[in-house]
């Protein structure tokens, strides 16, 4: 319960498919009706594999809270995981909340089921008793699949009933596509004698099994009746139209938020409810005559409409994919998904970690699920200057009150890049059948996009790692010879002083340190000097580790009294700075330095000079040493 309404949480696939969209509809008005609100927590995938490509889907129904959640609809007829449906369901119930499953029934859940085999039933006796037909066959779903062996059986009974044994055995199987009922459509046309009706298990193979029929020159209905089953909107504007049958939405929608403002309330419910089907004639049995011109105009404009609108959006998507993969700063973002054009009231949130260019989406172990906090990436009418900003996962979106208001379903939808979950959307637009068909488009591409971002800034952030690698010092992290050289022509180029400087410092005594004390001391003290040089100059200046224990500096300077700072200030620092190391001796070093004006530099032969220096300062104190 939130804020006075009871919360339905609805929990399927696949919210953008038209039967299921219709289902949504009548159950949206019936809910608000009652005062209630409808969350839709729908995946992409009907998670027929059941391994890790449909990971990152699951999480998805992770997002269900029960602290004002009161009731849970599983739609389990198109979940194909049962471990899913199972989860789910252990969840509610851990939480002391009522669970109504839709379709497939489940142990401890109210079960609201669908008559398909009346379906089947009504389709047969229509075709026997009004059009006095004794003589059939029956295309089904998969072979040993379990929806479809009832129907099978319901088939069986029906033609015992009628006397009619010729038919029992004349079963083929079409899978519920397209192309295995091709398959069946072929070896019914090589039977000894074509049947005088066909009865199909769902609309998709009645279609298809009358448009094999009509190439080999089979009428429909003349020679033969075609039925189907599901009332689909394309059954009806086929041609022929396929005499069909199908639930009434509205009326499961009734009894689901009948039973369930009960269950709400702690009162006593049914274990079952059955939504019965309803015939719908078509032509296919010679019933109704085909649609009207005007009516199949009508249907072929809308469906036009809609392709070309999901075409343009994904060329839109298209259009931006580059601006998104190559914005260097994740603030750019928002702005770029502003130029989409998203429908009304749309909602990207995010893993941070999908934004961290150092962590890779796709390492074996990473988490699969949502961070505790997420960054809003971008909503729909809201100041882009303002996003993306953080929120905490609980909080699910920062409109929350605000789309509560609005009595539309809130569709949350998983964003996933392979099996990983990198965020999801909040979907609330008007209940309309374009919005919902814009959902799938919406939830592939921006995974699609924002999981390749997600990988080109870590390829990116590898790459720039590479060749901080190739081009530092892994010990002090200052330049190696590599990198120092590759600096140089930006030094000497932008530099408006009138010399430059190369200084060699070479640390004393390390063999010494590493006999007496080891080589981690000896490391310390390698690290302790690479400080002392980085100390002792400015932004003006190159530094550079060229051997175990040999240091350079290539410095932009206006006279040797800036030379002479520099020795100062590394002989300072390592006197100084003495008590805040753990080092247990006193570390020193050597210094040459070599100046030139910045017309005639040479860096090697600088170097060379400044070497010279710099052991000539050593030896200096080797001999003070021996005396």
């Amino acid at each position: 319960m939130y804020k006075g309404h009871p919360i339905i949480a609805l929990c399927m696939v696949r919210a953008d498919d038209e039967r299921n969209f219709t289902m949504i509809e009548a159950l949206s008005k019936k809910i608000h009706a009652a005062g209630a609100r409808l969350f839709i927590y729908q995946s992409s995938t009907s998670m027929h594999w059941k391994y890790k490509p449909e990971g990152g889907e699951r999480v998805i129904f992770n997002l269900v809270d029960f602290e004002y959640v009161d009731l849970v609809i599983v739609f389990s007829e198109i979940i194909n995981d049962d471990t899913l449906i199972d989860e789910i369901v252990q969840n509610a119930k851990a939480h002391n909340k009522p669970v109504f499953t839709i379709g497939k029934p489940w142990p401890g859940c109210t079960n609201f089921g669908f008559l398909y085999v009346d379906g089947i039933e009504k389709a047969i006796r229509h075709v026997k008793e009004v059009h006095g037909c004794t003589d059939y066959c029956f295309v089904a779903g998969p072979k040993g699949e379990p929806t479809s062996e009832a129907r099978i059986k319901k088939y069986k009974e029906i033609m015992t009933e009628y006397g009619l044994t010729d038919c029992l055995d004349r079963i083929f199987y079409g899978g519920y596509w397209r192309m295995p009922a091709l398959e069946a459509a072929s070896q019914i046309l090589e039977m000894e004698h074509m049947p005088k009706a066909v009865i199909c298990a769902n609309d998709l193979m009645a279609i298809a099994i009358a448009d094999v029929f009509k190439e080999h020159g089979v009428n429909v209905p003349e020679d033969v009746i075609i039925t189907g089953l599901d009332a689909t909107i394309e059954s009806q504007a086929n041609l022929p139209s396929i005499t069909t049958s199908g639930c009434d939405m509205n009326e499961l929608a009734n009894m689901l938020v009948t039973a369930g403002m009960k269950a709400i309330h702690n009162e006593p419910i049914e274990k079952e409810y059955m939504c019965p089907f309803a015939l719908i004639e078509g032509q296919s049995c010679g019933c109704k005559v085909a649609l009207d011109s005007a009516s199949l105009s009508e249907y072929l404009k809308y469906n036009i409409t809609k392709q070309n609108e999901k075409l343009y959006l994904e060329w839109t998507f298209h259009s931006v994919y580059e601006k998104i993969l190559w914005s260097p700063d994740i603030r750019q973002l928002p702005e770029v998904l502003n130029t989409i054009g998203f429908t009304d009231s749309l909602e990207i949130l995010v893993n941070e970690d999908t934004l961290r260019n150092n962590i890779n989406p796709l390492s074996e172990g990473y988490r699969t699920g949502f961070d505790k906090r997420l960054r809003v990436l971008f909503q729909t009418k809201t100041d882009l200057s303002k996003l993306p900003f953080t929120i905490d996962l609980k909080q699910l979106t920062p409109r929350f009150d605000e789309l509560i208001e609005k009595e539309r379903p809130i569709i949350f939808s998983p964003l996933c890049f392979f099996t990983r979950a990198i965020g999801y959307l909040v979907y609330s637009p008007e209940v309309d059948n374009q919005n919902y068909y814009m959902l799938m488009t919406y939830t592939n591409s921006l995974s699609e996009i924002l999981g390749c971002y997600s990988m080109v800034r870590h390829l990116q952030f590898n790459a720039d790692q590479m060749d901080r690698m190739a081009r530092h010092d892994y010990l002090t992290d200052l330049y190696n010879r590599t990198g120092f050289y590759s600096r140089l022509p930006h030094l000497t180029v932008h530099s408006d002083a009138a010399y430059l400087a190369v200084t060699s410092v070479d640390m004393d005594g390390l063999k010494r340190i590493n006999d007496r004390y080891g080589h981690e001391t000896g490391d310390l003290a390698i690290r302790y000097i690479s400080r002392a040089v980085v100390a002792a100059v400015d932004e003006h200046s190159i530094c550079g580790r060229f051997g175990g224990d040999e240091f350079v500096i290539c410095s932009v300077v206006n006279n040797e009294d800036e030379v002479d700072i520099i020795h100062e200030r590394i002989h300072s620092y390592l006197k100084d700075h003495m008590v805040n190391t753990s080092l247990p001796c006193e570390i020193t070093a050597s210094i040459g330095t070599c100046i030139m004006k910045k017309e005639e530099f040479d860096f090697d032969a600088a170097l060379k000079i400044s070497d010279e220096q710099m052991y000539k300062e050593k030896s200096g104190k080797k001999n003070r040493r021996t005396e």
